[in-house]
């Protein structure tokens, strides 16, 4: 892979902690909102009129253009706010000029690796239901960055760095130490355009030592921030000890290598910081995220779904009703990708059957026979019923998946301390009952006076036999 160097370019920020660190300088300036909207909104070219006179097969290929579509929206804006902070704020603690710097870049001795270090990295979680862009958003917004940049001078200082601003990485699906390891290398390999520390894993080290080199590294290159991305792979890990020390290794990797870390992932990777408090307390740093699912009548929602109807190589030049846009909610239920998937098909369907255009009738159809193994999802989303929804955990909304985990964790704990203030019951006290009074074991005479008639009364049945008191205290 090319590698896309930039030659630092250092400007001052206006701001008194940021100024002064050649690190920060380098960065692009902060931008407006104005300029986030255009720097990650992305439009490809609408069909035109030459392109829709042509053949239907060639046509077909052109609808793949709405895969590419990305409409900025007001999370796309909080999004790109947080990951600047977190950034810039992250590389305070990190001036390459500061002693401290120096020192836990290069420990002379062994326990001397920080020298008075403190870390100003944080941690930014971004959360949300499958298929609502989160993966995009994010790549979109960590491309308005250059990915590696080179230092050469600064101002009257000799300054020969290589800083790598952003590295992403997938969560290995089996959430092994060793998964993550030679994914770090593979994608600092390819952000420096070499083939150098993805050939170590072949060597196999023990994962000690390759842990230990990835913190090394994370220093020798400045990392601005590690994306980590499809965090609820994790979760579904059947090595529980390799995911408990993973996570114990990005607190690690925050504290002590001072690199501000971004979890993405679905709504099921939240149980994963329900149990040890500091991964939870590290994971809400800078607040959550969240890309729940859109309501019907959010204009968000109504502004997106008009931008891709535009998109249209039917030719008809139909226009969004509501009777159609209430057709689209109901068969994707506000879901970002099952809107894309639905919009595509349809214009396919309409193409190779010659129809006049889309209607409802051709999005049910589409829908009914292309779309089955969204239906179980889709309908569970549409009936609101948690139960139902449970069983998709990736598409519960946030809010719920933390109520649950919250109401899981409290009925535990209950059960622990046996206290039912924890579940917000009233505590009865009750009196104490009094003892009962012994009662007598009458011996059996023979095996056929232990079988009681069909139907017969227990208590009168005992009582005729002698076997318990007339009148027992309870």
């Amino acid at each position: 892979m090319k590698p896309s160097y930039e030659k630092a370019c250092y400007n001052k920020t206006g701001m008194p902690q940021y100024d002064g660190n050649p690190l920060i300088e380098a960065l692009p300036h902060i931008l407006s909102d104005v300029e986030v909207v255009r720097g990650i909104g992305h439009m490809p070219p609408k069909p035109d009129a030459a392109e829709l006179q042509l053949e239907p097969k060639l046509r077909g290929h052109g609808i793949n253009r709405l895969r590419d579509v990305v409409v900025p929206l007001e999370i796309h804006l909080e999004l790109e706010d947080g990951f600047s902070q977190l950034i810039r704020y992250g590389y305070t603690g990190r001036n390459p000029f500061s002693p401290e710097t120096v020192r836990y870049r290069h420990p002379k001795k062994s326990g001397a690796e920080r020298g008075g270090f403190k870390s100003s990295a944080n941690i930014m979680t971004l959360i949300g239901l499958s298929g609502m862009g989160k993966t995009t958003a994010l790549d979109s917004i960590a491309k308005l960055y250059p990915q590696v940049i080179r230092h050469s001078k600064y101002g009257n200082r000799i300054f020969i760095e290589t800083q790598v601003v952003w590295l992403k990485i997938e969560s290995p699906h089996d959430g092994s130490l060793g998964g993550f390891c030679a994914a770090f290398f593979s994608s600092l390999d390819n952000a420096l355009g070499i083939a150098k520390y993805s050939d170590s894993v072949a060597r196999r080290p023990s994962i000690s030592v390759m842990l230990n080199s990835i913190i090394q590294l994370c220093k020798a290159f400045y990392i601005g921030a590690i994306i980590i991305d499809e965090m609820q792979h994790l979760k579904s890990s059947h090595k529980g000890n390799d995911r408990e020390k993973l996570l114990n290794f990005f607190v690690t990797l925050s504290n002590d290598a001072g690199v501000p870390l971004v979890y993405v992932g679905t709504n099921a990777m939240l149980p994963l910081f329900s149990g040890v408090l500091r991964n939870a307390r590290r994971a809400v740093g800078m607040g959550e995220i969240s890309f729940d699912r859109f309501s019907e009548t959010s204009p968000f929602w109504e502004h997106l779904v008009q931008r891709l109807w535009e998109y249209d190589w039917t030719g008809s030049g139909e226009p969004l009703t509501d009777e159609l846009s209430a057709k689209i909610y109901d068969l994707t239920q506000g879901n970002t990708d099952f809107l894309v998937k639905l919009l595509m098909l349809a214009q396919r369907y309409v193409i190779t059957e010659n129809l006049p255009g889309i209607t409802t009738r051709v999005l049910q159809r589409v829908y009914d026979n292309q779309m089955r193994m969204l239906h179980k999802p889709i309908e569970a989303l549409r009936s609101g019923d948690p139960q139902q929804i449970d069983d998709f955990e990736d598409m519960m909304p946030t809010k719920d998946q933390i109520s649950k985990m919250m109401n899981y964790d409290l009925t535990r704990r209950a059960k622990r301390a046996d206290l039912k203030l924890f579940l917000n019951e009233p505590l009865v006290i009750e009196e104490p009952r009094p003892k009962p009074k012994s009662r007598t074991v009458v011996a059996v005479n023979k095996p056929s006076d232990a079988h009681l008639p069909s139907g017969a009364d227990l208590e009168e049945e005992l009582l005729s036999r002698g076997w318990i008191d007339e009148d027992p205290v309870w």
